[in-house]
């Protein structure tokens, strides 16, 4: 995922070497930064993960007269996103909802400032997981590179399909700062495996929460959000269950891994049993081997631990302080907020849009209908800004810093010469 002593992935995972030297620009300098439209291309020569963490080969650079046909499909997502928000709000308020300057007459001052720092919070917790992963495993904490990495990740998470760009492009990243590329995929895998785990297990113990009090009770699609959500709980958990099965029972890990693929075989969903064996048990030794070395910095790896529960709790808490912003009636409602928010968030983590754009509004809207009142649609709008938009919006900002501040520098150095 995202020192002494340390242990290196393997090295059939490491790219060309060209790619463990800074990289350089036009004028032969280290580079400074990533364009979007640049590292798109470049992450090609670094190792990438797939949704489960693996380590896989990227796929080819696409050529760059059809990038206007995927920026165009990156807009209409996310333009569906908001029309699906609006127009279930709708459906479910029967027409009674806020008008925008209602909402804004609604915030108070002090709720607003407390969205604020939990948003600032989640994006602080997020770079401190960097700077304790990269303290075990290159033995400096580098806070300016942490920082960039983390927003560079949620950027491409944001606009790729089942969150898989953000890791390559923080891998080519790292490496662009002098970081070998066995060290970067140690340090993205160490904070992939860790931020699975806390989202994974707040999940589940919210969602049992949420059954027990029977926070779905009256919530108009109660019924699906249960059953999506336990389903999402699934899939998310199957990682995580995979690689401790191998950690702590390997043998019976092996065998029952053996077993699952002669199934899928016999099924005809499994061509080659030998090598999705050997794909299988390359998972495990990427995760394993990259966590041995934070493993052995206790301090360290209980700090990352606490940031990547931390992370979650906050991330999952944001419909709260969205709805106590808008003066919404929440007394003694914090863990049926929560719940139902992970009921939503989990309901759709297996759909493929960027974001889960286009979906993830509408579960939204049902599950915080009851709580939100009238202001349902503004609650699901800013909630979705603060945890996934602004994410873009900074992100697009960082790539146009960066264009900018290449062209001046190129000029200068044409200048000079």
């Amino acid at each position: 995922m995202s020192s002494e002593n340390k242990s290196p992935l393997p090295e059939e995972d490491a790219a060309p070497s060209e790619i463990n030297a800074p990289a350089t620009d036009s004028s032969g300098e280290n580079a400074e930064s990533v364009p979007a439209e640049e590292s798109a291309y470049k992450v090609a020569d670094a190792p990438a993960t797939d949704s489960g963490g693996q380590m896989s080969e990227v796929a080819p650079p696409q050529k760059k007269k059809r990038k206007w046909i995927w920026n165009i499909v990156l807009v209409v997502i996310l333009a569906l996103g908001l029309y699906s928000l609006f127009g279930i709000a709708g459906e479910v308020t029967k027409g009674d909802g806020l008008t925008f300057s209602e909402a804004m007459s609604n915030i108070n001052a002090l709720g607003a400032v407390m969205l604020v720092c939990v948003v600032l919070l989640i994006m602080i917790v997020d770079c401190l997981k960097f700077c304790f992963v990269n303290k075990a495993v290159i033995g400096r904490m580098r806070p300016a590179v942490a920082i960039k990495t983390s927003f560079i990740g949620r950027f491409y998470d944001g606009i790729t399909p089942f969150s898989t760009g953000g890791q390559p492009l923080q891998i080519y990243y790292m490496t662009t700062k002098g970081i070998n590329v066995s060290d970067s995929s140690a340090i993205a895998l160490i904070r992939y495996f860790g931020s699975i785990f806390g989202f994974a297990f707040i999940g589940a113990v919210f969602m049992i929460l949420g059954v027990v009090f029977g926070v779905l009770d009256g919530v108009s699609g109660g019924t699906l959000l249960l059953v999506a959500g336990w389903v999402g709980l699934a899939v998310n958990l199957i990682l995580p269950v995979f690689i401790l099965f191998f950690v702590f029972f390997p043998r019976l890990a092996s065998k029952c891994t053996a077993l699952f693929i002669n199934i899928g075989v016999k099924l005809h969903i499994v061509k080659n049993r030998e090598k999705v064996m050997a794909k299988a048990l390359k998972i495990v030794d990427d995760f394993v081997s990259s966590f041995k070395i934070i493993v052995k910095r206790p301090l360290l790896l209980i700090l990352f631990l606490i940031c990547c529960f931390a992370e979650n709790f906050l991330t999952f808490s944001v419909p709260y302080f969205v709805m106590n912003a808008l003066s919404c009636n929440l007394d003694g409602m914090f863990i049926a907020v929560m719940s139902l928010n992970i009921f939503a968030i989990f309901g759709v983590s297996f759909i493929p849009t960027p974001g889960n754009s286009g979906v993830v509004e509408g579960m939204g809207v049902l599950a915080f209908s009851l709580a939100a009142g009238a202001a349902l649609a503004w609650a699901v709008l800013f909630w979705r800004f603060a945890v996934y938009y602004i994410y873009i919006f900074i992100g697009i900002g960082i790539t146009i810093f960066d264009l900018i501040a290449k062209n001046i520098k190129s000029k200068k150095k044409v200048k000079n010469e």
